[in-house]
């Protein structure tokens, strides 16, 4: 049952009355209010997990850029140091193969973890604290 206060004035004097609203089959109410809750967050969670995955795509693309940045110069200074010739080696033609190879060799240093930021972490993990609990709640429902 739900209490609405409400205060009256009366000469100085406040005075509170209390109303009460009959609601039929009150555990079922709450149950769809808290199942509700539960699904609301665990769409919060994926939020969280899609944002942070975009993140590190983001972080990803950057790092390939300087990457790119660092091949391109080292190509320049390459192309400085060796010697200048007239001579051209003639151009083979070579028909290239649609196949796509299977294997990808990726030749990169294990780059060290980046320390997680405590904050987003506490999102995701008060998210699940919120859903344990609200799960709890539906089980004692029952």
């Amino acid at each position: 049952m739900a209490k609405k206060k409400s205060k009256k004035k009366s000469k100085g004097k406040e005075e509170e009355e209390v109303f009460y609203v009959g609601m039929k089959d009150p555990i079922e109410i709450r149950r769809s209010i808290l199942e509700s809750s539960k699904e609301m967050l665990q769409y919060l969670q994926r939020f969280e997990k899609f944002k942070k995955v975009r993140k590190e795509k983001e972080e990803e693309i950057s790092q390939l850029k300087e990457t790119m940045k660092d091949i391109q110069s080292l190509v320049r200074k390459l192309k400085k140091e060796l010697p200048k010739t007239g001579l051209r080696a003639g151009k083979k033609k070579v028909k290239k193969k649609k196949q796509v190879s299977k294997k990808k060799v990726k030749k990169e240093a294990p780059k060290p973890e980046e320390v997680k930021k405590p904050e987003e972490m506490t999102e995701l993990e008060r998210l699940e604290a919120e859903l344990n609990e609200i799960e709890g709640r539906l089980t004692n429902l029952t």
